[in-house]
């Protein structure tokens, strides 16, 4: 089955851009502490969260927020669930997509599919702390504040049809990922934002069935 362009978006997006102010590239030492900080990340097993989503439309002057849950489990188990103001919920497992839109279910596979396949675990990847692969985005490291950032831009012909770049902010604390900005090529953009974030904590196997 053929995946539509809204689906597309949801996976890119999956991984979490406030007035975000004037950001500068890490000195080769920033970068390679920041790297070496993000190596305990491999140790998280689960994360569960809450999450906050704002869509910016340039046709509006505020942006449309939606919030829900989202919970991981390594190596491939990924639940993204929209609440309010709609009920909306995405699983990943065993290669393939289950989805639950409003009561409408599907499953699609992605096994076959290499595209979605990379996508799929660069979401999983990047809220582990995980490397990215340079020969299909183009990496930027940045700091902002005292916070770490990553711009990830596509190199791919496919992905840039949908996605201009990915900005990823690391908390100072932690270096768990705060927050993630989507920029599709139109310019419009997707801010979002996580919050209690629980690690390593036991998920239900329900969670992950629709």
């Amino acid at each position: 089955m053929r995946m539509n362009n809204k689906l597309l978006y949801f996976l890119i997006f999956l991984l979490p851009y406030c007035a975000w102010a004037q950001t500068r590239e890490m000195t080769a030492n920033e970068r390679a502490s920041f790297q070496k900080s993000l190596q305990k990340l491999v140790e998280i097993k689960t994360i569960s969260a809450d999450f906050v989503q704002y869509k910016h439309l340039s046709f509006m002057k505020k942006p449309v927020e939606s919030s829900g849950k989202l919970y991981l489990e390594h190596p491939d188990k990924l639940s993204w669930a929209y609440t309010a103001p709609f009920q909306y919920k995405m699983v990943f497992k065993d290669s393939k997509i289950f989805i639950d839109d409003q009561g409408k279910k599907q499953t699609i596979d992605i096994g076959n599919n290499k595209q979605f396949e990379k996508i799929s675990t660069l979401v999983s990847s990047s809220m582990r702390g995980g490397q990215y692969d340079e020969k299909e985005f183009a990496v930027s490291y940045l700091k902002r504040g005292e916070a770490d950032m990553v711009r990830l831009t596509p190199k791919l012909a496919g992905a840039k049809k949908y996605i201009k770049e990915i900005v990823l902010l690391f908390s100072p604390a932690n270096k768990y990922v705060e927050e993630v900005k989507l920029v599709e090529p139109s310019n419009d953009y997707t801010r979002f934002v996580i919050k209690n974030r629980k690690v390593n904590a036991t998920i239900d196997d329900s969670i992950f069935n629709l």
